[in-house]
């Protein structure tokens, strides 16, 4: 009997020693079943991310759409502004030129058109062979104003023919040169611009007229559309020498130095 006792003892601890453990698992901490939820939340939540950066680089590339149409409203403003008064300087340059050649005549004894100021009336009864309705032609500079003013009322388009009709009309007039300047300026101005038309008017000022106030600025601009539009930088760099060496003291001789610089 005793024997039987310990050979079951020993079969026991047998047994013992050869069990499985058991696994212990945490409650608290989620099985693998959990992961792919995870993964589509975090899937999930960058997509959102995604889309609120999208959204945003629209709404940033909004504003600078809206920022460029201010800055090119503004351009514009200026410009025409820069012209306009540029118009003025040149048209009071004409004044006193005017006013000193007439003081010059009145000094030499020369009759000026003052001395009628003196004459008699003439006789409100004297026939006229103008009806009352006829007007008398317009002056050069007068002609020369309403084609100016074309464009500050109507734009490039409205003020181009007009100032090519004044040219045809007053060929020889002293504001040739500035209707030639203007019409390349009115030609640049138009959309799209005439980069071809605009250059022929600067050629024509600067070669013809090279003792113009706008020869210049007629070279200064032929050397912009050459440098940053056709992309020739030799013939840009030879109208920036030549705006330098014969216009050095002028306003666009110091522009060129700093905008176009070849």
């Amino acid at each position: 009997m005793k024997k039987i006792t310990l050979l079951a003892s020993a079969m026991f601890a047998q047994t013992l020693s050869h069990a499985v453990p058991i696994e212990q698992r945490n409650l608290s901490t989620p099985t693998a079943t959990v992961a792919p939820a995870q993964q589509n939340n975090q899937l999930w939540d960058l997509r959102q991310t995604v889309g609120q950066l999208q959204n945003q680089i629209r709404d940033l590339r909004g504003q600078i759409e809206e920022q460029n149409n201010q800055i090119e409203q503004m351009e514009n403003e200026l410009k025409n502004r820069y012209t306009d008064l540029d118009q003025r300087l040149e048209l009071l340059n004409q004044k006193v030129d005017a006013n000193e050649s007439s003081t010059l005549s009145e000094l030499d004894g020369t009759p000026t058109d003052d001395s009628t100021e003196n004459a008699p009336p003439e006789d409100s009864t004297t026939p006229s062979n103008q009806s009352s309705d006829e007007q008398a032609p317009l002056t050069d500079k007068e002609a020369y104003n309403l084609a100016y003013d074309a464009y500050q009322q109507g734009g490039a388009a409205s003020a181009i023919p007009r100032m090519e009709d004044f040219i045809q009309q007053h060929p020889t007039s002293a504001y040739v040169s500035n209707a030639y300047y203007w019409l390349g300026e009115f030609n640049l101005s138009l959309t799209p611009p005439n980069f071809n038309q605009a250059k022929d008017n600067f050629e024509i000022v600067a070669g013809n007229y090279p003792t113009s106030s706008k020869a210049p600025a007629s070279l200064f601009r032929l050397s912009e559309i050459a440098k940053n539009v056709d992309q020739d930088i030799p013939r840009a760099r030879e109208y920036y020498l030549k705006l330098i060496q014969n216009y050095d003291a002028s306003e666009e001789a110091r522009r060129a130095r700093t905008e176009i610089d070849l």
